[in-house]
């Protein structure tokens, strides 16, 4: 049975994307159809919908041409009595899929009556006569959960819809736009100044771990002392409840997978980005074509001057604390975008005394933006800059600029390394107990595979933190973890014995 916190998580996900789908095909209700699909997934929690992003318990029929799995399943024909049966069952990619599934289902003629109820009780009610279930109490079962979640609340987004074709609402009109950019780059900015040396940082990684965790993606609870970055992009996403759009993780490559598996990843390094989109960089990128390497860090886009050709990105654990960095459209470093899919994409043009970096409004006069001269001088000191800073940051861009490389803390992932070697062998295992920072009670080798014999990749001295995220291989009995440290400006990653390392 699902937590009250569970209910709430899965509710939070699926009810935007019902409200765009149940505008989109004209339907007048949408808390019905919110309680059908907590009720048929168990709030998300049951193997088809976990597995196979069916919600709503829909079966195949002879008009689905589409992928599928059998399963067994329970049916009232005779009221009061349960018979199992085996049936297949639609399966969909993704949540929003399975969501849009659903209402193309009800585009079958006996459900034509469905779209005009206006009540939960009066969508039900057809639904269940037009053969939707065969559970005698299936229209009281479902008002249960409406009434035990306040679905209905969701009702009043149906209203005012100004274009049902994309699900868009105008909230001028009393409409809701679910999923809007400026909120995720208004939450981004208001956690620039938050860092390690303080604590405060530790606000970012509290925010994410309040998913259950079931939810956690590999179930791993981000802890303090880890690398941070993606999840500083993962907690917006959970701040502000848009899961449904945006991928989260703790780690920056399966972060890029969760975002293929949301059809929200954009590979190539020229595409131009709005802000409330992520880039995600690698360090060791040559310059040369499209980078397609390791990635190492990851922030969130938050303003974009197409113009004069820069972006704006306010991002986690750089130089441990969340900063914003000026960097080039199609610059070095850059591995990819994540692109969520807004339902607004409306962004205010930001203020000139809201306090930027130096190295934005240096990209600004660049542009322009500042005038020229003394009246340049006048306006920059009037609205609080450094002049003579600014204008040495204007000398450094123009005469060619290079992202420093110094890395001054392992866990910091905000600066490239002067070199990468990593293991070419990978893990295949995984345990999120084993995650954590461990370090060496012995002078050890990583080595590029679990075992003795493997080659050295190098020889790591006793006293060395070194970062593990639940990876590893077994050898001759002994586990090995899959590892991750920088010594003398080297990222290393790799395998070491598990009997010569100690959780810090």
């Amino acid at each position: 049975m699902a937590t009250q916190a569970e209910c709430e998580v899965f509710i939070n996900q699926i009810a935007p994307l019902c409200v765009k789908y149940a505008a989109a095909y004209g339907y007048k209700n949408v808390s019905g159809a919110i309680g059908m699909a907590c009720l048929e997934s168990g709030y998300g929690l049951s193997r088809l919908a976990a597995e196979f992003h069916n919600y709503f318990g829909m079966k195949c029929g002879t008009k689905w041409t589409g992928a599928s799995v059998n399963m067994r399943t329970m049916e009232e024909y005779t009221p009061g009595t349960l018979t199992p049966i085996s049936d297949n069952f639609r399966v969909y990619d993704d949540m929003e899929s399975g969501v849009r599934g659903y209402y193309e289902f009800l585009e079958l003629a006996r459900y034509r009556n469905v779209r005009e109820q206006d009540t939960p009780e009066a969508y039900l009610s057809e639904i269940k006569t037009a053969g939707y279930a065969t559970s005698s109490t299936y229209v009281q079962d479902v008002l249960a959960v409406v009434a035990a979640h306040n679905l209905t609340e969701w009702d009043k987004y149906m209203t005012g819809q100004e274009n049902a074709a994309t699900g868009q609402q105008d909230a001028q009109k009393g409409g809701y736009n679910m999923y809007s950019r400026q909120k995720v780059v208004d939450y981004a900015n208001s956690q620039v100044g938050k860092k390690e040396s303080d604590g405060s940082y530790k606000s970012i990684i509290d925010t994410y771990n309040t998913l259950p965790a079931d939810q956690l993606p590999r179930r791993t609870r981000m802890q303090y002392g880890w690398a941070w970055c993606a999840c500083f992009w993962s907690a917006i996403a959970v701040a502000l409840k848009y899961l449904a759009i945006m991928p989260i993780e703790i780690s920056c490559y399966y972060l890029i997978e969760a975002a293929k598996k949301l059809k929200v990843w954009q590979e190539n390094d020229a595409y131009i980005p709005a802000p409330g989109d992520a880039v995600l960089y690698d360090w060791d990128d040559s310059g040369q074509g499209d980078n397609t390497g390791n990635p190492d860090h990851v922030g969130a886009v938050t303003y974009v001057n197409t113009a004069s050709g820069y972006m704006v990105v306010t991002e986690g654990n750089y130089g441990n604390a969340v900063k914003k960095r000026t960097i080039s459209l199609n610059g070095r470093y850059i591995r990819g975008f994540i692109t969520p899919k807004y339902d607004d994409g409306a962004i205010a043009e930001p203020d000139k005394t809201g306090g930027k970096s130096i190295s934005e409004v240096a990209h600004e006069v660049i542009a322009g933006q500042w005038g020229n001269g003394a009246a340049r001088k006048r306006d920059l000191t009037a609205a609080g800059y450094d002049y003579d800073a600014i204008q040495s940051e204007v000398n450094r861009i123009l005469n060619g600029s290079a992202e420093t490389a110094k890395n001054e803390n392992s866990t910091d992932q905000a600066q490239p390394t002067a070199r990468k070697v990593t293991a070419t062998c990978y893990a295949h295992k995984f345990d999120e107990g084993v995650a954590g920072t461990y370090i060496t009670t012995a002078n050890l080798y990583c080595r590029n595979d679990a075992g003795t014999n493997k080659k050295a990749l190098c020889l790591i001295p006793e006293g060395t933190k070194v970062q593990c995220y639940g990876y590893y291989n077994v050898s001759g009995g002994v586990n090995w973890l899959y590892i991750q440290f920088v010594m003398d400006g080297t990222q290393y990653t790799g395998f070491s014995s598990a009997d010569y390392l100690k959780k810090a």
